[in-house]
């Protein structure tokens, strides 16, 4: 068990130190899949564009608190190394105690279903009565489909001045 605690250590202590307002730069290598190398601060999460200077930052984020969970509208960039499931986007979930990491891979439905789904939905609306109960909306057409979850770990990199 103290090995673990030494191995967590470092990573917790320096993700204390983003919560302090400074930045913190991640590693994160997934089992088969990419490696990623992460920039979080006090207001958000990026993902460095391997091979380039350029940053990314999460379209939505979820969470800074433990969990991290951060959203990328974006498609995992091919230098990042792996062969992952062909997808359009993906979700980030960090433990900030332990740096455990998980990819959650997602594809948007081909336009045709989406229409398909839309057409369908609005006959079933022009069928309903005006005196028949409220029911739940059904949902949007054009969800994100889960592919494939990658798990993986993360950990501080110290940076060089």
């Amino acid at each position: 068990m103290h090995r673990w605690l030494l191995r967590g250590l470092p990573l917790a202590l320096t993700l204390l130190a983003a919560q302090a307002g400074a930045q913190t730069f991640l590693a994160c290598r997934f089992e088969n899949g990419p490696r990623l190398r992460l920039a979080l601060e006090p207001q958000g999460l990026a993902l460095q564009l391997p091979g380039r200077q350029l940053w990314q930052e999460a379209d939505e984020l979820t969470s800074l608190r433990d969990p991290v969970i951060a959203g990328f509208n974006l498609p995992i960039p091919p230098e990042a190394g792996g062969r992952p499931p062909a997808h359009d986007r993906f979700t980030l979930s960090l433990d900030r105690q332990t740096g455990e990491a998980r990819l959650s891979l997602s594809r948007l439905p081909p336009a045709a279903q989406v229409q398909a789904c839309r057409d369908a939905t609005a006959a079933a609306a022009a069928q309903r009565t005006d005196n028949a109960e409220s029911t739940s909306p059904p949902p949007p057409c054009d969800l994100p489909m889960p592919v494939a979850t990658l798990a993986g770990s993360c950990e501080a990199v110290r940076t060089r001045f």
